[in-house]
């Protein structure tokens, strides 16, 4: 092949991955929502925006624009939380569970966790059941959630699952404090995660 002929082509297929590029960043910006830039979590590792921190949401915005959003796209798991943390944060905790619900039920895993947390502590409106807490943090440890693969293992470790049906191994309980100590942990998650591998080994020397 011809040098130039070379050079054309080179600079065409460059071209044509440049505009790839272009075009689905475009589709992903696309797919940002209000409800998105309004009200998602900056720890949800499935957010699609920077995230807004739970004094800055600004409720009643955020709520108009994640009804709004869910209305177009109701099976949404991502936009049914969001929508939930608002209602959430505006203590419409009735309204808001079925949707908290429903994205935990999809498999969301930031909605498990933060049901996980509703239920640990029977927040709003909901009863403390400490038995769907854990099996809510089992669902989002398993699906990588940094908050869950501490939280079991710790909850776990104090006693708070006595009762409950585990079914997660040490193996895998152990397994997911190795993947928290894989993220890029601040100093106090260093030593929390430290105090629950001292509380898990004591745990499960004694049962």
């Amino acid at each position: 092949m011809h040098l130039s002929m070379l050079s054309k082509t080179s600079t065409g297929v460059a071209l044509a991955v440049v505009c790839m590029a272009f075009s689905v960043a475009l589709s992903a910006a696309e797919n940002i929502t209000r409800c998105d830039e309004l009200t998602a979590h900056p720890l949800d590792p499935d957010r699609i925006t920077t995230g807004v921190g739970t004094s800055a949401v600004q409720l009643d915005a955020a709520i108009a624009a994640c009804l709004e959003a869910t209305d177009k796209d109701p099976g949404n798991a991502r936009l049914r939380y969001q929508l939930a943390r608002a209602l959430f944060y505006n203590e419409e905790y009735e309204w808001a569970m079925p949707h908290l619900e429903f994205a935990a039920g999809a498999g969301y895993r930031q909605a498990q966790f933060v049901l996980g947390y509703v239920y640990e502590g029977g927040r709003g409106s909901a009863e403390k059941d400490i038995c769907r807490a854990a099996d809510l943090w089992l669902k989002s440890a398993r699906a990588g959630r940094l908050a869950a693969l501490m939280s079991y293992p710790h909850h776990f470790a104090r006693g708070q699952f006595d009762g409950c049906s585990i079914e997660a191994s040490s193996d895998e309980m152990w397994a997911f404090l190795d993947r928290a100590a894989e993220r890029n942990l601040d100093y106090y998650q260093g030593v929390l995660l430290a105090d629950i591998r001292e509380d898990l080994a004591k745990k499960l020397s004694t049962d």
